[in-house]
């Protein structure tokens, strides 16, 4: 039972991040259209980030963000296939993981201009995976909370419009 939970551990992120990828791609101007105010958390930005990285070079931090991600998963998945008496505490690692991704997306969103779709994002993004990272059971709230859902496709619907292909 407890590498099925693994497994689904495992697989809510990736199928979150490949089905999310694949939805919306082909109308980029409604989901445009529904993303020209920044967030509130865009605001906060400091001010030295007004001169900030472009879209492009955000975007592509973000999907080397993404892909550590999965490889950290994959990398839990596999040790505990290969050695089944060192199965780990999915609640502990998937609190350490996604705070970490929560952080490493706002440090990302931190370099970027304070009036970019893409900063506004990332930002809404980290805050939602902070979100979940804090909750008693993390694995259920990924799945059972739609706006870190809609914070993700946001993510990734504002680097399609930069022109990033992030590949999920």
């Amino acid at each position: 039972m407890v590498k099925t939970t693994l497994f689904r551990a495992l697989l809510i992120p990736t199928a979150f991040l490949s089905l999310t990828a694949c939805g919306g791609g082909e109308d980029p101007e409604s989901t445009a259209a529904g993303s020209t105010t920044p967030s509130a958390g865009a605001s906060s930005a400091p001010p030295a980030a007004a001169a900030g990285k472009n879209d492009k070079e955000l975007c592509g931090a973000f999907k080397d963000n993404q892909e550590k991600f999965q490889e950290a998963w994959t990398e839990v998945f596999t040790s505990s296939l290969s050695d089944p008496s060192e199965e780990p505490d999915l609640t502990v690692v998937m609190k350490k993981l996604l705070s970490q991704m929560s952080t490493d997306i706002a440090e990302i969103a931190a370099t970027g201009s304070a009036d970019s779709e893409v900063t506004a994002a990332l930002t809404a993004y980290s805050a939602e995976a902070g979100k979940v990272a804090s909750a008693a059971d993390p694995e259920a709230e990924a799945v059972d909370n739609p706006a870190f859902e809609t914070a993700g496709e946001a993510a990734i619907a504002a680097c399609q419009k930069a022109g990033v292909d992030l590949g999920f």
